[in-house]
C-alpha cells in the first residue's frame, strides 16, 4: 500500500513538472505583412520561448510561395517587469508565386521529448503589381541554415542515404542532364531552340566539362548558367528542380540530317547518412547543421545529355527568285534616298530597311542595278537586333554612298528583295519604287574622284614606311637595349637588397630559431593568402573550398588541433573553453556553415566571394585580438 501511494506521489510530481515545462514553453507563429501585392516580399517567423533542449524543428509547406531567403536564425532574451524570457526563432522571406489568399499551417518542433505545433497564419496576396518591390537584404543570421537547402521547396529529402541504399542508383533516379528541342525538323534558315537542362532533387556542385559547339548553325544564346534562376517540373511523375545549363537559338546553315552534340556535366553531390548519430540532439546541432565532418557522403558523377538529330529540309528550288539570297522568315522592305537632288561635288545616300523577324543576323544588302555614271561604294550596316526573341526580330539597315560624276537625271530602278516564309512554305518578293535623281553640275572636284586620292595618300604612306624600314628596325633595336639596360639594372638592385637582409638576419643570430619563425608567421603570413589570390583570378572555382580548409587551419592553430579535427562539435566547445563572446562564437559558427553551402550549390556563385573573404578577414582579426587568445599561436592580417 505505501509502495502504491509512493507511485501516486512520483506521477503526481511527474506530472506537474510537465505541466509546468509545457506552461513556460511558448510556440508561436507570425507574419509581416498580413496583406501584399504579388510582386512583394512577405516574412514569416516562427519564435520557440524558453526552451532549453530544441531536438527539432519543421517548417510547414512553402510550396506556393517561393523561397526568396531563409531559414534565418536569431536567439535572444527579453525582460518584462523582471521576467526574463529566452527564445530562438527562424524566419523566412517569401515572395507568392499567384494572388489570392493562403492558409499556411503551423510548424512543428520537437523539444525535449514533446512535439509542438505552432498556429497557422494567413496572408492575403493582391492582384496588383507594386512598382517598386525590391528584395530583402540578407539577414544577418545565426546558424540555421542548412547546408543543403536552397530557395527550393524543402520537401526533397533525396540527399539523405538510407541504409542499403546504393549511390549509383540513387544518383541515377535523383538527377539527370537533358537536352530538349522546341522542334526536331526545319528548314535551313528556321531557328530552333535547344535547352540543355539539369533535373535534380540533390544538392550538388556542378560544372560544365564538355559545352556544345553546335556546327553546322548559326548560333545565339539565350541564357547562361545562373543558380538562382530555376524551376520546377514533373518528369515521369515526379517533381524535380531544373536548371538551365545553356539555352541557344540555333540556325542551321545547310540541309541533311544534323546531330546535337551531348554536353558533360561534372557532379560533386554530398549524401547525408541516415542513423541516429546524424540527428540533431541540441539547439546547438540545429545551428550547426547536418555538415560535420565524417557525416556525408561525397559522390562525384559525370552526367551526359543524349544527343538529338534536327532533320534539316532544304529551301525549295521550284519558283526560287533569282534576288533571294538566303533570307528565311517573315520580313519587310524598304529603301529611300537621304536626298533626291545634289551636285556632282557631293555624295549622295540610299538607305534600305529590312524589318521583321527571322535570321536577320545572316542577312546580306540586296543587289542594287546602278545606272551608268553612278559609282556605289561599299554599304555601311547597322545591326538593330533582339536576340533574345525567337526567331531574331529588329532590322537591319543598310547605308550604301554613291557619287556621280556628270550632272543629269538618273533614276534607280526598283530594288527586289525576296525570302522564304517557313510557315507558308512559299518565297515572297517586295519591290521599292524607282528613284529619280536630279544631279547639277559642282564647282570643284567632283566626289568621284575623292576615293581614288585617298587610297592614294594610303599607298604613299606605306610606300614611305617600306622605304625607311632600316631606321625603324633601328628603332625598334635601340628599345629593346634600353629595356634589358633597364632591367638588369633591377635584377642588381634586388640582389643588392637580399645581401643586406642576409647581413641583417647574421647580427641577429643570437635569437632563437623559434622564436625568429614566431615572429615571421606573426608579422608577415596571411592566413587567407591563397583565397585571396583566387579571388582575383577569373577561372579560379576553388574560391569556397580553399578558404574553407584555410580558416580551418587558422582555427587549428588557435586551439591547438590538427586542420582535420576542426569540425562543427571540437569548435563549439574550444570557444565556449576559451570563454568566447556568445556573438561572436555564432558568427564564427555561420561562417563555416556558410563556406559549406557555398561549396555544395548547384553552382558557384562568385559575386559572394569578396562577402566571404571579409567576413573571414574581418573575424580572423577579432579573433587575434582576444585577450584569452593571446597565448595562442596567431596571425595579424
Amino acid at each position: 500500500m505505501i509502495l502504491l501511494l509512493k507511485k501516486i506521489i512520483l506521477l503526481s510530481v511527474l506530472m506537474m513538472l510537465t505541466g509546468h515545462l509545457l506552461a513556460q514553453v511558448k510556440f508561436s507563429a507570425s507574419v509581416s505583412p498580413v496583406v501584399i501585392n504579388k510582386d512583394e516580399y512577405v516574412t514569416i517567423r516562427f519564435v520557440i520561448e524558453n526552451a532549453t533542449d530544441i531536438k527539432q524543428l519543421n517548417p510547414p509547406d512553402f510550396r506556393k510561395f517561393i523561397l526568396i531567403s531563409g531559414p534565418n536564425q536569431e536567439t535572444g532574451m527579453s525582460s518584462v517587469n523582471g521576467a526574463v524570457t529566452q527564445f530562438s526563432a527562424v524566419s523566412y522571406v517569401l515572395q507568392p508565386r499567384l494572388p489570392g489568399q493562403y492558409a499556411i499551417n503551423g510548424a512543428t518542433a520537437i523539444v525535449g521529448n514533446i512535439s509542438l505545433r505552432s498556429n497557422p497564419v494567413k496572408i492575403v496576396v493582391r492582384n496588383i503589381l507594386s512598382g517598386n518591390a525590391i528584395a530583402p537584404p540578407s539577414a544577418s543570421r545565426g546558424g540555421f541554415s542548412d547546408p543543403f537547402s536552397q530557395s527550393a521547396v524543402p520537401e526533397f529529402q533525396d540527399y539523405i542515404l538510407h541504409t542499403g541504399e546504393n549511390v549509383q542508383e540513387k544518383v541515377a533516379k535523383n538527377m539527370q542532364l537533358r537536352l530538349q528541342t522546341d522542334r526536331t525538323s526545319c528548314y535551313v534558315g528556321e531557328p530552333i531552340v535547344a535547352s540543355y537542362k539539369l533535373y535534380s532533387r540533390l544538392k550538388s556542385e556542378s560544372s560544365l566539362a564538355k559545352n556544345p559547339s553546335f556546327n553546322g548553325f548559326s548560333v545565339i544564346d539565350l541564357s547562361q548558367p545562373d543558380p538562382s534562376d530555376y524551376k520546377r517540373e514533373t518528369l515521369n511523375g515526379r517533381e524535380y528542380n531544373v536548371y538551365n545549363i545553356r539555352k541557344a537559338q540555333l540556325y542551321p546553315l545547310q540541309a541533311g540530317d544534323v546531330e546535337l552534340e551531348t554536353a558533360v556535366l561534372e557532379n560533386t553531390i554530398q549524401f547525408l547518412k541516415d542513423g541516429g548519430a546524424n540527428q540533431p540532439n541540441s539547439v546547438r546541432d540545429l545551428i550547426n547543421g547536418f555538415s560535420m565532418s565524417g557525416e556525408t557522403v561525397p559522390e562525384t558523377v559525370t552526367l551526359s545529355s543524349k544527343p538529338v538529330t534536327i532533320s534539316v529540309k532544304p529551301l525549295p528550288e521550284a519558283h526560287k527568285p533569282s534576288s533571294f539570297k538566303g533570307a528565311v522568315g517573315e520580313f519587310t522592305f524598304e529603301a529611300a534616298p537621304e536626298k533626291t537632288s545634289f551636285s556632282t561635288d557631293e555624295t549622295g545616300s540610299l538607305g534600305i530597311r529590312i524589318s521583321g523577324k527571322g535570321n536577320l543576323q545572316l542577312l546580306t544588302a540586296p543587289d542594287i542595278n546602278w545606272p551608268d555614271g553612278i559609282e556605289a561604294f561599299d554599304p555601311k550596316v547597322t545591326d538593330n537586333t533582339v536576340r533574345t526573341t525567337v526567331p531574331v526580330s529588329g532590322n537591319k539597315v543598310f547605308i550604301f554612298s554613291f557619287a556621280v560624276e556628270k550632272a543629269g537625271t538618273y533614276i534607280l530602278p526598283p530594288i527586289e528583295f525576296s525570302y522564304f516564309d517557313p510557315s507558308s512554305g512559299t518565297y515572297k518578293i517586295l519591290q521599292s519604287k524607282p528613284v529619280e535623281f536630279s544631279i547639277l553640275k559642282g564647282k570643284g572636284t567632283s566626289a568621284l574622284k575623292q576615293k581614288p586620292f585617298v587610297a592614294k595618300i594610303n599607298s604613299s604612306l606605306l610606300n614611305s614606311i617600306f622605304d625607311h624600314r632600316w631606321w625603324i628596325i633601328g628603332l625598334i633595336s635601340l628599345l629593346i637595349f634600353t629595356l634589358l639596360f633597364l632591367w638588369l639594372k633591377k635584377e642588381s638592385q634586388i640582389a643588392e637588397q637580399v645581401s643586406r637582409a642576409s647581413t641583417l638576419a647574421a647580427k641577429t643570430q643570437n635569437e632563437s630559431v623559434q622564436a625568429v619563425l614566431e615572429k615571421s608567421e606573426l608579422n608577415q603570413r596571411n592566413p587567407l593568402e591563397e583565397a585571396e589570390r583566387c579571388l582575383y583570378l577569373e577561372d579560379c572555382v576553388e574560391f569556397y573550398r580553399i578558404l574553407n580548409t584555410e580558416m580551418k587551419l587558422f582555427l587549428a592553430r588557435k586551439f591547438g588541433r590538427n586542420g582535420h579535427e576542426i569540425n562543427f562539435k571540437f569548435l563549439l566547445n574550444a570557444l565556449d573553453g576559451a570563454n568566447v563572446d556568445n556573438n561572436l562564437a555564432l558568427r564564427i559558427q555561420k561562417l563555416m556553415q556558410d563556406l559549406e553551402f557555398q561549396i555544395y550549390t548547384p553552382f558557384v556563385q562568385s559575386e559572394q566571394r569578396n562577402q566571404m573573404y571579409s567576413r573571414s578577414h574581418q573575424l580572423i582579426q577579432e579573433i587575434n585580438s582576444l585577450p584569452e587568445l593571446a597565448k595562442a599561436p596567431a596571425t595579424i592580417l
